[in-house]
């Protein structure tokens, strides 16, 4: 399929999702993808936009902040529900589940470790022990930012099957840039004159990638979860503390596999 051709099919789908849906809404991240979905509904219709966030580390958001400004969006944001830790090899993550009805969004924040004595963020305290509380979710459709070819950091590939996950009883999901590669995402922010987020991405070798550096991306945090990681031994240094401290990581949650069902349909 063509470039032309998915941005066409797109729009396609965006009108028809409108058409269809009582109280529609924007899921968006502020992402590469979210915000090329965002930019396409806002030419048939302006919605509010929920857009999750920490509250710290706000250097992380000042991108999706000057676009909130100039683009003069409605942000929704609510605590989540709960959340729990996921690990592998790669990465070590706190996993927030927020409510959209009988099932539960599931947005992991990756954590990069560091160490700043008593300034450190605790990863145990203030990310795993955020306030937590429950939501009356009023939209019945989200234009989701998702692509078949992503990976997730934790789950691997997540493919879509449908262009809209109808959910009974949570909210259902419209995928307008599904067929995208990360090619035909990049070519429509500049097409477009979108502005990009040069602290979580930069230009390499004639194309545009995640920056290897995350100190300023918004899907990660700096912060200490020594005690957190089941990779770390059993006591573990306390930047926050200034002392040896026991590792946590068997008295925590940690997330199983979620149901995906409501990104697939």
């Amino acid at each position: 399929m063509t470039y032309d051709k998915k941005v066409s099919q797109a729009h396609s789908l965006i009108k028809s999702a409108l058409e269809n849906s009582r109280n529609p809404a924007v899921m968006c991240s502020f992402g590469k993808d979210s915000i090329i979905v965002l930019h396409m509904v806002m030419q048939y219709k302006k919605l509010k936009v929920v857009f999750h966030r920490h509250p710290f580390q706000h250097h992380r958001y000042e991108y999706a902040h000057k676009v909130i400004s100039e683009w003069d969006l409605h942000i929704i944001d609510y605590a989540p529900a709960g959340t729990a830790m996921s690990e592998n090899e790669n990465e070590t993550n706190i996993v927030s589940y927020y409510q959209v009805g009988q099932k539960p969004v599931y947005l992991p924040t990756g954590l990069v470790q560091t160490d700043c004595g008593k300034n450190t963020l605790c990863a145990l305290d203030e990310v795993y022990g955020r306030p937590t509380g429950t939501f009356n979710y009023p939209f019945d459709l989200v234009f989701h930012g998702h692509k078949s070819v992503d990976v997730d950091p934790v789950l691997g590939g997540v493919p879509l099957f449908t262009d809209v996950a109808l959910n009974v009883g949570s909210v259902s999901a419209a995928y307008p840039i599904r067929h995208f590669t990360n090619e035909d995402v990049w070519s429509y922010i500049e097409d477009h004159d979108i502005p990009i987020n040069h602290l979580a991405y930069e230009r390499k070798e004639g194309k545009w990638v995640a920056k290897q550096d995350k100190s300023g991306s918004p899907d990660y945090l700096s912060c200490c979860f020594s005690c957190l990681s089941t990779k770390t031994g059993n006591n573990v240094h306390c930047p926050k503390w200034g002392r040896t401290v026991s590792n946590v990581s068997n008295q925590v949650r940690w997330a199983n596999k979620p149901d995906l069902s409501y990104l697939r349909g």
